[in-house]
């Protein structure tokens, strides 16, 4: 309720339209569609199902992820029970249903919180599987990953790792039947989601894939020459779903001057990421320190939606972000693991599913939602490093672990990042849903805080510029269309819009001279031909 005014949360934007609008067309009743998968659908279908029970509506949805919220905080807690007993599980339950950034999730419209409710069912199944082999746990475990492949891509590696891991149980098990039945219960399990979801793909689009047809483009954009370990559109100006797949098909086709399909588009973009690699695997390799850096980092970095937008509205979230948050919950886990390490040889899978997740994030770019499944599989750790220094304190020869949580805490919380330029993205994300709704003179108050907060930011000015021009303030308008130009010359559609508000303040010798720039930009641009041929007429 506290966050009800937030302007992503009145207004969706970026992923959170994009599922919504898509959620909308299968319950209205397309529920196969007419191209393979270029994001995970689990989610859009699940809220799809949701809506057909009981209706459309962002609170509908915030009710279904508190569900999921509070029932993944019971499946955590089953896990830590399992391990390490009763104490332990009821303090990994509280730990996620206080962390900060789970809060913030399962109040966004957004797959991050089926994801993390996903993972502690998974979570929960092999901990079961730990303690008591069986083909029941293991066929549990098979369905709960194959759900989390089409919601998160990258957890087709945890199928990996499980897999692994079975087949060494069984090959090394007294029992050789029971360990290879239970194999062959999560194949089965695994199997059971995504043969669906893999023949869908192959009967509207010609071609196989198991879940998307996003990797190539997701992998350029995190390890592309000039990648900063963050999301980068393929196109400036370009940051949300809508421009996504048709501007990774579009430059692709361009470039090799053929149509292509789903399959060869995602092809050309890993062909061309490897040979950036190759060209300079040096930086490359920096960049990947960098972004496993950013992934064990306490900072939660934004999409379109930012917890620290939303904090700003709710004292709940406030205090949860600001003392219970991966800053504060990694250097536990680390205890926690340490206190462990004895059992290494029961637990080995569950700390490679972790560091197999962390490489997975790594290997693309980060997001606070994509490192989120990393968070939840560290709190049973959390919880039994917060109760061995607790046993500790008690007995003494707690200094050990209280080291360790030290070292840790200031790795993970030492900025490494320019937070204020991120903070200020983010409010100009929130300016740009009130924008969209009309909410101009809201928007525009967001838009000059985003810009002084970070003045070197082309997208704020360009932003702030816009909503100035549809406010006819054609003078202000230009001025902040002209910096951004100056910080980003290639920012598309900016020379067109500061020649539309030239025009309007009678200086159209200087807008015809940009407008000319703006078909040297973008050629496909036909309003700019259109106004060139039209001033040159004059």
């Amino acid at each position: 309720m506290e966050t009800r005014d937030v302007p992503t949360v009145r207004h969706l934007v970026g992923d959170a339209a994009g599922y919504y609008a898509w959620a909308q067309r299968i319950a209205a009743g397309d529920w196969i569609g007419s191209e393979g998968f270029y994001q995970a659908p689990l989610y859009p279908y699940v809220l799809a199902v949701w809506f057909r029970l009981f209706g459309e509506g962002v609170g509908t949805i915030r009710t279904l992820q508190a569900v999921l919220g509070a029932a993944g905080c019971v499946l955590l807690a089953a896990a830590g029970w399992q391990l390490w007993g009763r104490r332990v599980g009821t303090v990994a339950g509280v730990m996620l249903a206080l962390y900060g950034p789970a809060v913030y999730f399962d109040g966004i419209v957004q797959k991050a919180s089926l994801a993390g409710f996903l993972t502690c069912g998974l979570l929960a199944s092999i901990s079961w599987l730990i303690v008591r082999p069986g083909w029941r746990a293991a066929g549990v475990a098979g369905l709960a990953s194959g759900l989390l492949s089409i919601t998160r891509e990258n957890a087709l590696a945890w199928v990996v790792v499980v897999t692994v891991w079975l087949a060494a149980r069984a090959y090394r098990s007294s029992d050789g039947k029971r360990g290879w039945l239970g194999l062959a219960a999560f194949a089965l399990g695994v199997g059971a989601i995504l043969f669906p979801v893999t023949l869908r793909n192959r009967v509207v689009s010609g071609e196989w894939s198991v879940s998307t047809f996003q990797a190539g483009p997701n992998f350029y954009i995190g390890n592309h020459r000039g990648a900063d370990g963050r999301y980068q559109p393929l196109v400036r100006g370009h940051e949300t779903p809508q421009f996504e797949r048709v501007d990774a098909t579009r430059l692709a086709e361009q470039e090799l001057g053929r149509t292509l399909t789903a399959e060869e588009v995602s092809s050309f973009w890993m062909k061309r990421t490897f040979a950036d690699i190759r060209a300079d695997w040096v930086g490359w390799t920096k960049l990947v320190g960098y972004k496993l850096l950013l992934t064990l980092n306490r900072y939660e970095i934004a999409d379109a939606e930012s917890l620290h937008v939303h904090r700003a509205s709710s004292w709940t979230l406030g205090i949860l972000t600001r003392t219970w948050h991966f800053g504060t919950m990694a250097p536990l886990a680390a205890v926690g693991i340490l206190a462990a390490w004895c059992e290494r040889r029961r637990l080995w899978i569950l700390l490679a599913m972790i560091a197999v997740m962390t490489a997975a994030v790594a290997a693309f770019y980060v997001l606070g939602r994509y490192r989120f499944p990393i968070a939840v599989a560290l709190i049973p750790f959390a919880a039994r490093g917060a109760t061995d220094v607790l046993g500790y304190l008690k007995t003494g020869g707690v200094w050990r672990r209280l080291v360790l949580a030290a070292i840790v805490g200031v790795v993970v919380n030492v900025p490494i990042q320019d937070e204020p330029r991120l903070n200020a993205l983010s409010k100009m994300n929130a300016g740009v849903a009130l924008a969209q709704a009309g909410e101009l003179a809201e928007a525009t108050i967001l838009f000059q805080g985003a810009a002084s907060d970070h003045p070197t930011s082309a997208e704020a000015r360009n932003n702030l510029a816009l909503a100035l021009a549809v406010q006819n303030r054609f003078a202000e308008a230009v001025e902040h269309y002209t910096a951004a130009l100056r910080l980003e010359p290639s920012l598309l559609g900016v020379e067109f819009n500061l020649a539309v508000a030239l025009e309007n303040v009678g200086r159209a010798d200087e807008a015809l001279e940009h407008y000319r720039r703006a078909t040297q930009l973008d050629p496909g641009d036909d309003e700019a031909k259109a106004a060139l041929r039209r001033l040159n007429q004059r």
